[in-house]
């Protein structure tokens, strides 16, 4: 019953950022409610799901957008690379540390790997107004969504997941 939850949960975040993100543009950024969602999940679901809706999230945002699925993809990907890699520093950051360092990383990573693949595409290669004008503006708008997403899931009650993944066995009978 959950998966399902998370999968609704991450298909209306597709399809709200395809069509409503667009009307909100800050600067020359919108907000990535993808990578939202991802970072919500990985806050409060656990790695599995993550690890799921990862590249399923980037698979429907490919069919519903003019972006290929692979480089949403490679977009994604660091979602899971920087919280796991957050669960296993011994610094002392609570839940919230953790899944705001999340959503700066991955923020500045997918926004990044985006602004690559336009410009390998035939954008032009403008670096200062894609810091000013959609990096930062991009990660300020995805810090404020995620305030206002988490504080009130956090005071609903919902407790944070820990990122620590099973460790996986080989079975030779397999």
């Amino acid at each position: 019953m959950r998966g399902l939850a998370l999968f609704v949960l991450l298909f209306l975040a597709v399809v709200a950022q395809v069509t409503v993100a667009p009307l909100f543009p800050v600067a020359g950024a919108v907000p990535d409610l993808v990578l939202l969602t991802l970072c919500l999940a990985a806050a409060f679901a656990g790695p599995s799901p993550v690890m799921v809706m990862t590249p399923v999230g980037a698979v429907m945002l490919g069919m519903l957008s003019d972006r290929g699925a692979g480089l949403l993809l490679l977009a994604y990907l660091p979602v899971v690379v920087i919280r796991a890699l957050l669960e296993d520093v011994p610094l002392p950051l609570g839940q919230a540390g953790k899944t705001w360092l999340t959503m700066l990383g991955s923020g500045l990573a997918a926004r990044t790997v985006l602004a690559v693949g336009a410009m390998l595409a035939g954008a032009p290669t403008m670096l200062g107004p894609l810091v000013w004008q959609v990096l930062l503006p991009g990660v300020f708008i995805d810090a404020v969504l995620l305030l206002s997403f988490y504080v009130p899931l956090r005071l609903a009650g919902l407790r944070g997941a820990s990122f620590a993944a099973t460790r996986g066995r080989y079975f030779a009978s397999l």
